[in-house]
């Protein structure tokens, strides 16, 4: 998998061969096969690997005793440095998961939507320990909560990889998510006695 990384670094799904990936791994082309289906899963899988420890984490977070508003960054940093390390490899599968949507509907992004329950199963255990302390709205579920936050890291990460990252910041997103985009209101000055 780290040599399908590797390989996949700066190129597109049909401009590599499995043979490359053996070559540079030093594995017979076979051997892939004992493993993975195709090429198509060898991707997905070296791009998912650690995604469900990464799970669990954001889950134990959920349960920690600390404030909510530190539990979700916490959450948050978790889920910005996994994809981060895997970018290269998301890409494909979200570019070449497009492209079979407009097939049969199958293929690699539909295994991703089905994966990443998960994570959005855990950040609305983190957002519903907000829910709870009474400092996240009641009126929407968390889990729709947690899509709408998992969106805005998906922009940050994306949409805005262009952008410097101190004006794309997963702390910028966290505070857009609880507090929205109203400029803060001033604290009134002081009156004297």
């Amino acid at each position: 998998m780290q040599a399908a990384a590797a390989v996949f670094k700066n190129r597109r799904l049909h401009e590599v061969t499995l043979e490359e990936i053996a070559r540079r791994a030093g594995i017979g082309k076979g051997t892939i096969y004992l493993y993975f289906a195709d090429k198509e899963d060898l991707i997905f899988q070296s791009a998912v690997e650690g995604f469900d420890d990464m799970c669990g984490l954001i889950r134990a977070i959920a349960g920690e005793g600390a404030p909510f508003r530190e539990r979700l960054m916490r959450a948050c940093d978790r889920i910005v440095v996994f994809f981060r390390e895997r970018r290269p490899l998301f890409r494909i599968v979200l570019s070449e998961g497009e492209r079979a949507m407009e097939g049969d509907g199958a293929g690699l992004r539909q295994r991703w939507r089905e994966r990443r329950r998960g994570m959005t199963d855990a950040v609305a255990a983190v957002i519903a320990e907000g829910i709870a302390a009474g400092e996240v709205r009641t009126d929407v579920p968390a889990g729709v909560l947690a899509e709408y936050l998992l969106s805005m890291l998906r922009a940050r990460s994306w949409e805005l990889e262009d952008w410097p990252e101190s004006e794309r910041s997963h702390v910028t997103v966290v505070d857009l998510f609880l507090n929205g985009a109203r400029r803060p209101v001033a604290a009134a000055p002081e009156t004297a006695p």
